[in-house]
């Protein structure tokens, strides 16, 4: 790659730094216009430059400021003779020689000490000095303030980007050949010749001033061993000493000479630094005596910190000294700022796969990598940002998304019955015919990514069928599906397990396995203590799930402290909740409470992992208004040190065996799931309520006394059913969420409390916690079944299995299914969304599904072909017919199935009653209890 010339004006900075003084004049001149109108006139500019020994000036004039500046340099650059040229070095050779000249420019050119580099800085104090080491500075400072020195280094030797040590032997021997410098056979200091003169000397100490007054500042320092604790260090700073000095105190080194300083580590902006001492000068400079003829093995056998070498990205030697002092262009004195344990993990955490999402949302023990999408409710950085940031701080290269354009002829001819849920292949036919009526489609967008390692090679790639309408869309997607599997893989590898494996191929992503294992290998060995030792331990190939919404086990908060008045409003699936909260580690004793994280608004959509699962548990028990506690699972240790901000240094003397952390949570505001939204905003009553009205129509008019509701959720078919007059004596429900159906026993039991003292027909009540595919004797042949907008939630399979299960087994006598009817899609996104920019466009596949949380949504002919065969497979008849809208083209809104049982399918089931009862009991009216 070409490389750029430099402007006149950077190479007149370059050789007079401050003392290159442009003066800019404003004038005004005429422009040309139509004869017999007054005379136009426009600003422009010209420019003097002074230099010391010369002054110049343009003689016309410019429009823009900048230019009247670089053509005044030009001017000058003319005059001196100098004529810059692209002659960036390309070669290790001519590197080297650049290398030896930029050294030497450091304490040669008198004009070097005007400049704002931050080496001035460390000049300068060298400078205050009295004895032996005045102006001596140590070679590691160099490395330290000059880029382009480092930059050099790799050319010469490409390992330099990851070895500072490295950087110090090519400085060192760069600076024995260089003319005019002054460098020591027994130490690494370096300093010009000959003495500076009293002006330039003069110049440089009026501009950076030194430390007026003693500075303490705070330091972690990380032991090489693993089994060695961190821990904090003061280090005390007073005028005329350099703080290398101080430092070296603290790592037991020779001298400031021998402490060697790691590149800065997290932000741009950040003077955070590892500083390590350096072993003897011999060994030093042998690494690269032979660099330019055969570049060396750089094999060394001194003990590398695996820690250190971690967070910053080099090989860090020995004990490590992690601390923010330096000097930078942008401040004239030295730049200092404390560094604690709390900011050693935050470092730490930045380098997980959720650790930015953690952090951009200021939110470190409460918040989680959302397992979806949306840009209604997706909050903090983006995946995209959050993918790029961690292969950043990976040392990595910026991952690659290739982004390709998929017509939706050839999706929708392409799509297999497996794909999009056709139990055969004329109900495919049916959705490319239906759904497509008269409206051009525009293109959809698809989107693979690639992460390649250090030497360009790929480790991981990442390839699926969705499809979007929006090319950002399906970016962000697949950024979120590499970081899931990212964050997946570290999970496991914090995580107490005595085997890792690292499934090459996985929900459409694919790992390069010895490639990844190369490039992680720091990490494996930093994590290894915790769940494997050593990189051949997850070398191995096998079944590695990407399902974070589903797979993990449901953890419900036990509240305590519940305040407030029920407001009935409560967080459901997909609606955008907003909390206030606050976390605090107590001691058991209560002596002692550590408030880690607070939050007064935070804002999170339920059901998309986007917190913990007890936080998310917590916050469906409680309406709108009321606050309560819980004690949370204690997290690892890490994230607790990295919430733990003014408290590091006492949190960690503190065991995790005498303290719990708690929970104060309050609902403060809940926004309706899209899909909700969507219906209220086209249907009046909202569908909800009219599948509630069908269904009480069928009970009444079939005078049934028992109800069961599979997948009953949070109750509200149960609940709704309780204000209307029916024939219903028992009703049950059944759901595999406890989150759910202890809300539902909550409800319940108020409206059945309040109606059991006004009524004397109250129907009794029963929740079970167990799933709809499983069969319970308890529930057999009861009057009519329901199972209202539930089937959609799982896999197409699983909807088969309830089908099948419900029909053959628990054989009630009417059983009323309903499901989202695909092909009105459009036309409820089109009422909600009417803005083509909005929620509604984000779409997967031609349209998009009501809910992020929808396995599939059928058509007519799928859903029709679907029930149709179950109700002749088990003596049903089944009849179809649906709630929102006339029923006309494309049908109802949701679309409802009533199997009725035949009479001659009416015969009796032999039943055990003590068997086949895998229910358990969580609720039970009127025995019942609510805590």
């Amino acid at each position: 790659m070409p490389t750029a010339v430099p402007t006149p004006k950077a190479v007149v900075h370059q050789r007079f730094g401050a003392k290159a003084r442009y003066t800019v004049e404003e004038v005004r001149e005429d422009v040309g216009g139509c004869p017999g109108l007054a005379p136009q006139t426009r600003n422009v500019y010209r420019c003097a430059l002074d230099l010391p020994g010369l002054s110049v000036a343009t003689p016309g004039t410019f429009l823009r400021k900048k230019d009247a500046e670089q053509a005044a340099a030009q001017i000058a650059l003319d005059k001196l003779g100098i004529h810059p040229t692209a002659n960036s070095p390309t070669t290790p050779q001519e590197a080297w020689a650049e290398l030896i000249a930029r050294i030497s420019g450091f304490f040669i050119d008198e004009n070097f000490l005007s400049s704002t580099h931050p080496l001035i800085g460390h000049l300068c104090v060298s400078l205050r000095r009295t004895g032996d080491l005045i102006g001596r500075l140590p070679l590691s400072a160099i490395a330290a303030c000059d880029v382009k020195v480092n930059t050099l280094c790799k050319l010469i030797d490409h390992r330099a980007e990851f070895d500072p040590l490295l950087v110090l032997s090519l400085l060192y021997n760069a600076a024995k050949q260089s003319p005019g410098v002054s460098v020591s056979d027994s130490n690494f200091w370096i300093q010009s010749e000959k003495p500076y003169s009293p002006e330039a000397v003069d110049s440089a100490l009026e501009r950076w001033s030194g430390t007026t007054d003693p500075v303490e500042v705070e330091a972690v320092l990380v032991p090489h061993m693993l089994e060695d604790e961190l821990k904090t260090v003061r280090i005390n700073l007073r005028d005329n000493e350099h703080y290398m000095s101080y430092v070296a105190a603290e790592l037991s080194a020779i001298d400031s000479s021998h402490v060697l300083v790691s590149r800065t580590i997290g932000k741009t902006s950040s003077e955070i630094r590892l500083y390590f001492a350096a072993a003897n000068i011999h060994a030093v400079s042998d690494m690269s005596k032979h660099a330019l003829d055969s570049l060396g093995d750089g094999d060394i056998n001194w003990q590398v910190n695996k820690r250190a070498s971690y967070i910053c990205g080099q090989t860090i030697y020995g004990d490590a000294l992690l601390a923010n002092i330096g000097y930078t262009r942008r401040d004239s004195e030295l730049h200092t700022e404390d560094v604690n344990l709390c900011s050693y993990y935050r470092i730490l955490l930045g380098k997980l796969p959720d650790g930015n999402c953690k952090m951009s949302r200021d939110s470190i023990l409460a918040a989680e990598l959302p397992s979806a999408y949306s840009r209604f409710s997706w909050k903090g950085l983006s995946p995209r940002d959050l993918l790029c940031s961690f292969c950043r701080l990976q040392r990595l290269p910026e991952p690659h998304f290739a982004v390709s354009r998929v017509s939706c002829d050839t999706l929708m001819s392409a799509v297999s019955s497996e794909e999009r849920g056709a139990p055969a292949g004329s109900a495919e036919n049916q959705y490319t015919n239906d759904v497509r009526i008269n409206k051009e489609k525009p293109d959809l967008f698809k989107c693979e990514v690639n992460i390649r390692s250090r030497k360009q090679e790929v480790l991981l790639e990442y390839s699926a069928a969705d499809t979007w309408s929006k090319e950002s869309d399906a970016i962000q997607n697949s950024s979120l599906k590499v970081l899931i599997w990212f964050n997946n893989y570290f999970k496991k590898l914090t995580s107490k397990t005595g085997k890792l494996y690292l499934s090459e191929s996985t929900a459409g992503v694919k790992v390069h396995s010895n490639i990844f294992l190369q490039e992680f290998a720091m990490c494996l060995s930093v994590y290894g203590k915790n769940g494997c030792s050593d990189s051949a331990m997850c070398s191995a190939v096998g079944p590695f799930s990407m399902d974070t919404q589903k797979k993990h086990l449901e953890s419900t908060a036990k509240l305590t402290h519940i305040e407030g008045p029920d407001s009935g409003v409560f967080p459901s699936h997909g609606s955008l909740t907003c909390i206030s909260y606050t976390a605090s580690l107590v001691t058991k004793d209560k002596a002692k409470t550590y408030l880690l994280e607070s939050h007064n608004e935070f804002e999170f959509e339920i059901g998309t992992g986007a917190v913990s699962n007890q936080l998310e548990s917590c916050v469906t028990q409680l309406s709108v208004n009321q606050t309560a506690r819980f004690v949370a699972e204690l997290p690892p240790r890490d994230l607790i040190m990295a919430a733990s901000c003014e408290f590091s240094h006492d949190l960690s003397n503190v065991s995790s065996e005498s303290c719990f952390l708690e929970f104060s949570v309050k609902v403060l505001q809940v926004t309706e799931p899209l899909e909700d939204r969507m219906e209220k905003a086209l249907f009046s009553p909202p569908l909800s309520k009219q599948r509630v009205e069908f269904a009480v129509r069928h009970i009444n008019e079939l005078h049934a006394t028992t109800l069961v509701d599979f997948g009953c959720g949070s109750g509200s078919l149960l609940d709704s059913l309780l204000e209307h007059p029916t024939t219903l004596e028992k009703l049950v429900g059944v759901d595999i969420s406890r989150k759910g159906l202890t809300r539902a026993a909550k409800s319940l039991h108020q409206k059945l409390s309040k109606k059991s003292t006004t009524q004397t027909n109250v129907p009794t009540a029963v929740l079970y916690d167990g799933s709809i595919t499983d069969y319970d004797s308890r529930l057999y042949g009861f009057d009519i079944g329901t199972c209202l907008e539930v089937i959609e939630h799982v896999e197409e399979d699983q909807a088969t299995l309830f089908g099948n299960v419900v029909l053959s087994s628990f054989r009630p006598t009417v059983l009323i299914v309903s499901t989202p009817n695909y092909e009105y899609n459009p036309i409820l996104q089109g009422s909600a969304m009417p803005n083509k920019d909005d929620e509604a466009d984000e779409s997967a596949g031609p349209c998009k599904f009501r809910n992020h949380d929808h396995k599939f949504e059928w058509t007519r002919l799928q859903f029709q072909c679907w029930a149709t065969g179950l109700a002749v497979k088990h003596s049903y008849s089944v009849e179809f017919s649906g709630v929102g809208g006339s029923g006309e083209e494309p049908g109802y809104a949701s679309q409802i199935a009533v199997f009725r049982r035949l009479v001659q399918g009416q015969e009796a089931m032999c039943l055990d009653e003590d068997g086949d009862q895998p229910y358990e009991v969580l609720w039970e009216w009127p025995n019942a209890c609510v805590n």
